[in-house]
């Protein structure tokens, strides 16, 4: 990486074994999703409504208002951890994100990458966490410990790859960087990369129709609303993100002026 904390350039994608997760992870999450989702058939209480039942007993108040307040704080958390996801994919590039390889040609020292390494896995436990208050008690552990295992998988394949690519240049990003919580500044100088917002924003369409119907079942409280909403919701949600995927980026990363390691300062 250069002085500014840029790029590293090597050229070529990282593949092996190891990468069997990053490779299937949108099979894999989507296996966690619908798992967690279908179990509700065996138990159509959900996380919140339990936990409103709980509040309302214990904490005073009535059924509707936590409940009210516990949706609305799943979908704060969905709209947040989609926040994270769309910060991200705009500074990688959906035609990155998407992609079965692993890719180490590029490390990226700006937006979200100068916070926490990993971006798009930290939206996806926001994200995850979030959705996990509309699931049964039987779903919870499936979708919120189930993506918490899968994100762990994915960082070790990934940033294994990417040390084998960059040896020390990564290891000085490892160093200086947290691997998933974000830090509350900066810790990587900007090296000037623009965020391709379009592409983030396409490429990261669905999980955003999912926050904004969640958004509208905190206010309606209505399942059936719910249901049938995020089924037209994903549907329209799905060209863009196909688009996105499809989409390849002219411009070529700015290459690093030298090899240096980004400063190790405030970790």
């Amino acid at each position: 990486m250069d002085s500014r904390g840029g790029f590293w350039q090597t050229g070529g994608t990282v593949a092996g074994p190891r990468a069997f997760v990053f490779r299937n992870r949108r099979w894999l999450i989507a296996a966690v999703f619908v798992i967690g989702f279908g179990v509700y058939s065996l138990d159509r209480t959900s996380v919140a409504a339990a936990l409103a039942a709980v509040l309302s007993s214990h904490a005073g108040g009535n059924w509707h208002f936590w409940m009210h307040a516990l949706v609305g704080l799943a979908a704060a958390l969905v709209a947040v951890g989609s926040f994270w996801r769309t910060w991200g994919s705009a500074y990688l590039g959906a035609d990155v994100v998407f992609d079965r390889q692993l890719h180490a040609e590029r490390l990226l020292a700006d937006g979200p990458y100068r916070f926490t390494r990993n971006p798009l896995y930290f939206g996806n436990l926001l994200f995850t966490m979030g959705l996990g208050f509309v699931v049964s008690p039987v779903g919870w552990p499936v979708l919120v410990i189930g993506m918490w295992v899968l994100v762990k998988l994915l960082i070790r394949d990934e940033e294994a790859g990417l040390v084998a690519a960059q040896g020390d240049s990564y290891r000085a990003y490892l160093a200086a960087v947290p691997r998933l919580f974000p830090s509350f500044r900066p810790l990587v100088p900007p090296a000037g990369a623009r965020p391709r917002w379009l592409q983030g924003i396409c490429g990261e369409a669905m999980i955003w129709a999912v926050a904004c119907v969640t958004v509208g079942f905190a206010i309606t409280l209505n399942p059936a609303w719910y249901q049938q909403r995020m089924l037209w919701a994903v549907a329209i949600a799905l060209p863009p993100v196909v688009w996105a995927r499809r989409r390849r980026s002219g411009t070529a990363a700015p290459a690093a002026a030298s090899p240096t390691a980004p400063p190790a300062s405030g970790h």
